[in-house]
């Protein structure tokens, strides 16, 4: 069966040229590379790298986050000078879980984040956000977690989001480290 002209262009438009391709697997193996120097064990995609660039963790107890992040100016919407609503929603997810696994849970996998923008006129290239995350429950291998980002001068909401994440994946032991061993011939 044949596509119809409308999904064929929609096809059309949706295709990935080989050399953007070739600029996004450039900008992931450069965000590895940089983390991995860091921490092995960790393997982000290059926005990741860009959204997550800006935040200081402020505080940390089980089930509970506060973290501070400064907006830059290449990640606001051209149209509007506020912060990206795809980084927001970046952030939810990503200090969202932090909460989630705080408090010695296993590894989990997002199931489910909503996302509400109050105001993120609030959220301009410079301005600090205060970004708390806390944990609403555990049941089993389900877990809930609340994320506010709000102004830090002004104290007003940018945005709130709601992450669910799901599993029991165990967490990859760390490699021992290289050791040599001397052979005798005693």
């Amino acid at each position: 069966m044949a596509d119809s002209p409308g999904l064929a262009r929609a096809r059309d438009v949706l295709r990935v040229s080989a050399d953007d391709r070739a600029r996004v697997d450039a900008l992931s193996s450069a965000a590895s590379a940089y983390v991995s120097a860091a921490s092995p064990h960790l393997s982000p995609s290059f926005f990741e790298g860009f959204a997550l660039r800006r935040i200081r963790v402020l505080s940390v107890h089980p089930g509970f986050i506060h973290c501070s992040y400064h907006v830059p100016a290449s990640l606001t919407d051209s149209s509007t000078g506020c912060l990206a609503a795809g980084v927001v929603v970046a952030l939810v997810d990503e200090i969202g879980y932090a909460a989630a696994i705080s408090d010695a849970q296993n590894f989990k996998v997002s199931v489910d984040m909503s996302v509400a923008f109050p105001d993120l006129s609030q959220a301009r290239a410079g301005d600090r956000l205060s970004i708390t995350a806390r944990v609403l429950g555990h049941k089993g291998a389900y877990s809930g977690t609340h994320v506010l980002l709000t102004n830090a001068v002004t104290g007003n909401v940018v945005a709130e989001g709601r992450h669910s994440v799901f599993g029991n994946l165990k967490k990859a032991p760390l490699k021992p480290a290289a050791t040599t061993s001397l052979k005798s011939n005693l």
